[in-house]
């Protein structure tokens, strides 16, 4: 649901993660918090309080859905992008449950829509190549939305009880960069994401996005993108918080994750002791990594305001893959400044952004960041 303000100028709509991956270090042994719902419901009410647009609510290993509606229980303002497998549920199924929740929430309800790999969503049933995936996507989403417009009535006739749509339009989050990807986005998402990038890197995939969404003769209602952020009153004590992604976690740990995560993708031939990287600035990661220490702070930044980080679900990237481990890291008005010259080069209007611990991170982007960003 795009939104603009009085003067009628889109607003700048940035989200929180509100998932069961947290703590100090998630990444780390012993430092993850459990799952339970005192941590969450804290979360959601700093999410709420904070006036961010809303949270993305993420998969693994709770049902969003779910966790989505005990949060919607404890706020009042912020909008739950649920993140979902297409096609796991029936589309008749899942446009009255979105209609449930819409109804129940006060229409605070979207969705990210994720196609997955074969290990993702082939437990759940769902068994198509990767180009069928998209495709059966196209025709899952159009089929919720048409369900979800047409309302959803009682079996029962003696009590007829109806829900209607709460929202004009369900709105849809996603992505992709194949081909069938991008076919996908220009005819079904309506807000496109990717990870946050340096401008130049980020230029070429929301281009041919942007002609994607032209070919179905539609437009995009947001660009976003996916990373990370510290935000501090000076940029020293920034950095300082930052650089404890690395060290709270420890050397060994941090590399016995990329460890097992080189012998994975090169299907066990490298380890991290033989593994070259894709550039020299990765290579120089490596390097520190072997030695038994972590990589500068300067030799982490990858571009003016952004720094290579570690998240719960994305190690230090090595890989030069389409990793969500970038951060923003500095005082407010820098991290703003960085954030509107992405605006101006690549149209970047919203961010979803984490750091850990989430809430007491949450707050601080509340404080520092988001009365600038509504100003963008």
């Amino acid at each position: 649901m795009a939104t603009t303000d009085s003067g009628g100028k889109a607003r700048f709509r940035t989200l929180w993660y509100l998932t069961t991956a947290n703590g100090d270090y998630p990444w780390t042994p012993g430092r993850l918090y459990p799952p339970d719902f005192e941590h969450y419901k804290e979360l959601a009410q700093a999410i709420d309080d904070g006036g961010f647009y809303g949270a993305l609510v993420a998969t693994w290993p709770n049902d969003p859905f779910t966790s989505a509606s005990f949060a919607a229980a404890v706020s009042s303002r912020m909008r739950f992008l649920v993140a979902t497998y297409s096609g796991v549920v029936p589309p008749k199924a899942f446009a009255e449950k979105a209609l449930t929740f819409d109804r129940f929430s006060g229409g605070r309800l979207d969705i990210n829509v994720i196609n997955g790999t074969d290990d993702r969503v082939g437990p759940y049933g769902v068994k198509a190549d990767h180009d069928d995936r998209y495709t059966r996507s196209t025709e899952y989403w159009a089929e919720v939305l048409e369900h979800y417009r047409a309302g959803t009535d009682s079996n029962f006739h003696n009590s007829p009880v109806r829900i209607d749509p709460t929202q004009d339009v369900l709105d849809l989050w996603g992505t992709g960069d194949s081909p069938a990807g991008l076919t996908h986005a220009g005819a079904s998402i309506h807000n496109y994401l990717t990870m946050l990038r340096p401008a130049p890197e980020l230029a070429p995939r929301i281009e041919a996005a942007q002609s994607a969404v032209a070919a179905a003769g539609r437009e995009f209602d947001s660009i976003g993108a996916l990373g990370g952020v510290i935000v501090r009153p000076s940029a020293d004590e920034a950095l300082e918080k930052f650089y404890t992604v690395f060290t709270g976690a420890g050397v060994d740990a941090v590399r016995d994750t990329l460890d097992v995560a080189v012998k994975k993708r090169t299907n066990g031939e490298h380890s991290l002791l033989t593994y070259t990287a894709p550039d020299a600035q990765r290579q120089g990661w490596v390097d520190a990594l072997r030695a038994n220490r972590f990589p500068e702070p300067s030799e982490l930044q990858v571009d003016e305001g952004l720094y290579a980080g570690i998240t719960a679900w994305s190690p230090l990237d090595i890989f030069g893959s389409r990793s969500s481990a970038l951060y923003f890291v500095g005082d407010p008005d820098s991290i703003t400044g960085t954030v509107r010259r992405l605006k101006d080069a690549v149209g970047i209007s919203s961010l979803i952004l984490a750091g850990w611990p989430l809430a007491e991170e949450a707050r601080q982007v509340a404080e520092h960041l988001i009365p600038r960003f509504d100003e963008l």
